[in-house]
């Protein structure tokens, strides 16, 4: 059973990962500064990335390992071949690796790293997983979200979006918080064109990005809506 942990205690932990990474890396100059979450994963936990083809359809985005294991993985034309991880291994599909798709792999970076912080931070809580060696399996799907998928999703946005970092932003672009009415006509569109300027500055998605300002406040439910982003639990 995975601890629960409550927003604020993951923000902690968020925190506390980027302060190590902002420690590895010192920021130069005043301008709000994009986290690697790549380089994150090998600096701060001394992980390796790797881009495998996981599943026939491309429905799986990442996994996380924490044993020594070997998996069998499709190669096309119903192929497999076997591949040897470590419990250093973070894998990507290797849809991932293309420039379209930086937004989702920093995401799912993100949130495979997410995975193995918790497991470092709490092993008495995640012995199954841990007995299982190859457990979290990142889908590309809108089905139901376990308690652990919850927790890392989470982890994730603190650690590829801080909190002063998005603010820093917001201030940077002049964008104007939506928190009341939705602005309409011309005054909409700079507003989307302002946010869609910071989500591709710290390089992560639309969808990414907005739900972690609804979080924060920033934006309201009615913004999201003008992307069809699902709503916001903020809970």
């Amino acid at each position: 059973m995975p601890k629960r942990l409550s927003r604020a205690d993951i923000t902690r932990i968020g925190c506390s990962i980027v302060d190590q990474y902002d420690a590895a890396f010192p920021k130069v100059g005043t301008m709000p500064r994009p986290i690697d979450p790549a380089s994150m994963a090998k600096v701060v936990l001394g992980l390796r990335i790797r881009f495998l083809k996981l599943s026939p359809d491309g429905s799986i985005l990442g996994c996380a390992c924490f044993q020594d294991v070997t998996v069998q993985l499709p190669t096309g034309e119903g192929l497999v071949m076997e591949v040897q991880l470590s419990p250093r291994d973070i894998v990507l599909d290797v849809s991932l690796m293309a420039d379209s798709m930086t937004g989702r792999r920093n995401f799912t970076t993100a949130h495979e790293l997410a995975h193995h912080i918790l497991v470092r931070l709490f092993p008495e809580y995640y012995q199954h997983n841990l007995d299982n060696r190859v457990e979290y399996l990142y889908r590309d799907s809108a089905g139901p979200k376990s308690w652990l998928e919850w927790q890392a999703n989470n982890l994730a946005e603190v650690l590829l979006m801080p909190e002063d970092t998005v603010l820093s932003c917001i201030q940077m672009f002049g964008f104007t918080p939506i928190t009341d009415a939705l602005p309409t006509g011309k005054d909409l569109t700079k507003e989307i064109v302002r946010f869609n300027d910071i989500a591709a500055y710290l390089s992560v998605s639309r969808q990414a990005l907005a739900i972690r300002m609804k979080r924060m406040g920033v934006v309201n439910e009615a913004f999201l809506a003008c992307f069809h982003f699902p709503a916001v639990c903020t809970e």
